[in-house]
């Protein structure tokens, strides 16, 4: 798989995001106060997209150049006509123990690759989220092999 191509512009952006130097607006405009050295849930969870869509770039580059395409909300199947494609979002899995959403995948006849990014923002975050995250790691891995031969 080729290297992930992360853009460093947009790491630029969010390192800054991150110390405190630029900030999120409310949705007044205002300028939202933000805790140093920390991203909040949203922050998080769209820096994280950063890593996602790097990881689907790679992996549709190493599949021959195959597109990269949005899923389908809480879809079992990728968007029509695009049977081969790698999906960027929340794309549902469904395996042996419960319904799992994933970050990336590409599943032409079923999940063949899935890929689940976790953030973690401090000390704190770590110890509060720790266990759920070995948990969704047991989950994922029961639900992504499940469904293999």
């Amino acid at each position: 798989m080729p290297p992930l191509q992360i853009n460093t512009a947009a790491l630029s952006d969010w390192g800054a995001l991150w110390r405190g130097t630029a900030g999120s607006l409310t949705a007044a405009g205002d300028p939202k106060p933000k805790k140093p050295d920390r991203f909040d849930k949203k922050q998080g969870m769209d820096f994280g997209v950063v890593f996602d869509t790097a990881f689907a770039n790679a992996l549709a580059t190493m599949l021959g150049g195959i597109p990269v395409v949005d899923p389908v909300n809480d879809s079992l199947l990728p968007p029509p006509g695009h049977s081969n494609a790698v999906e960027r979002g929340k794309t549902r899995i469904v395996g042996g123990i419960r319904p799992q959403n994933y970050d990336a995948a590409y599943r032409p006849d079923g999940p063949r690759v899935v890929y689940d990014s976790k953030t973690l923002n401090d000390t704190k975050s770590i110890g509060k989220n720790w266990q759920n995250m070995v948990n969704d790691l047991a989950t994922e891995a029961s639900t992504s092999r499940s469904g293999a031969p």
